[in-house]
């Protein structure tokens, strides 16, 4: 028996931008990719980059960026919200922080493309918890009989 993912598509929506970080100089540039998959609806993965540095990777809510164009939103390792001139993302974590500041056009693009994909309070006609934890025990199952286990 197989067991196949709820969803099935391959959409992946994308887009890229440039930020600067806040109280830096115009030299301070972080590249940014936003990435979100109709098969992790709920999910937005965000990549921010400084020159010569390795991307490091953020996942925060849909709903989060959706809000946080609007208005200030998030109350944990992540929070957005707009500025008179873009927006702003801070983005908070043991290691420090920081306050990326840009046009806020590309992520309404970016946002509107994800709700074109997977419409509000749709997502969970892209998700199915039973069959993602059917999928997990299956696999759990599988290496138990790799290993020599019966799986009980």
């Amino acid at each position: 028996m197989s067991i196949q993912p709820f969803h099935t598509s391959t959409d992946v929506i994308h887009t890229h931008m440039t930020l600067t970080l806040a109280g830096g100089t115009s030299a301070d540039v972080v590249t940014a990719d936003f990435r979100y998959n109709v098969l992790e609806p709920y999910a937005v993965r965000a990549s921010f980059a400084l020159p010569g540095s390795p991307a490091v990777e953020w996942v925060m809510a849909r709903d989060l960026l959706r809000e946080g164009l609007v208005m200030p939103a998030g109350l944990g390792d992540i929070r957005i919200r707009p500025t008179a001139d873009g927006i702003a993302i801070e983005l908070v974590s043991p290691q420090g922080s920081a306050i990326l500041l840009g046009d806020v056009a590309p992520l309404v693009d970016f946002v509107t493309r994800t709700c074109q994909a997977v419409p509000d309070s749709h997502e969970n006609e892209f998700f199915s918890i039973d069959a993602e934890l059917d999928m997990l025990a299956s696999y759990t199952r599988s290496a138990n009989r790799a290993k020599g286990h019966d799986g009980a």
